[in-house]
């Protein structure tokens, strides 16, 4: 079933559906804000990336499952003939099933983040064999229809948070007073992390977690009491 794309999806969306639906290989370079890229293989997301939104990279490194050491190994042996993500199973860094989790959420990641953000333009380049391998990509890739669905579910849950005051630009704080009771060590430890300062993108780097994730957290916290939205950002 093919989703109903709501207007705030735009360019992206028409374009994800368009090109999957021509069993497109190449990438569709996005103009926004920031805006990005996806690649795609025979009609699949494999890839997706923007400033706004960490790859699987950082995922990987920031939230603790790779040491910095171990990736700048595993990279320079697999990364050169396209099996980094084989060097990483096979020096036991990550299991072949977490790699691919991985990935798929980065790639997901990055398409909501971008549609939130807002891309104005797209330009779709085929492959002509000169593209360099991609780092981690999701194998066999994201179903166009099944992605616009899941992006179209998390920008309806991103207007209700912006409605509440909690936007991309929003830069939250502990909240003055907040209740007496335990967190689950996710959110504990994004609590840790707001000064005033840092948006939900700052956040989602910071911790080597998802925008999405973020996000959610963020607006779980403020309705329980936990968070403020603060001041927004330029």
């Amino acid at each position: 079933m093919t989703a109903v794309l709501p207007p705030v999806y735009g360019v992206l969306g028409s374009a994800l559906h368009r090109r999957a639906a021509q069993r497109f290989d190449g990438t569709l370079h996005l103009d926004g804000e920031p805006g990005g890229t996806v690649t795609m293989r025979d009609g699949l997301v494999v890839a997706a990336t923007t400033p706004v939104s960490p790859g699987p990279e950082s995922l990987l490194l920031r939230s603790g499952h790779v040491t910095a050491e171990d990736w700048t190994r595993a990279f320079t042996a697999g990364a050169p003939d396209g099996r980094l993500a084989a060097e990483l199973v096979a020096r036991g860094l990550v299991g072949a099933a977490g790699v691919q989790v991985v990935a798929r959420a980065a790639a997901a990641d990055a398409v909501f983040a971008m549609a939130l953000y807002g891309v104005r333009t797209c330009t779709a380049r085929p492959f002509d064999g000169s593209e360099p391998d991609l780092v981690l990509p999701a194998e066999p890739g994201l179903d166009g229809d099944h992605l616009a669905r899941e992006t179209v579910r998390r920008l309806e849950a991103a207007d209700v948070w912006a409605a509440r005051g909690l936007t991309v630009r929003a830069r939250p704080v502990p909240a003055p007073d907040p209740p007496d009771r335990p967190l689950r060590p996710e959110r504990r430890e994004l609590l840790d992390r707001l000064n005033g300062r840092r948006t939900a993108r700052d956040l989602a780097f910071t911790l080597g977690r998802g925008l999405f994730a973020v996000l959610t957290d963020l607006a779980d916290l403020a309705r329980d009491g936990f968070v403020a939205h603060g001041p927004p950002g330029r």
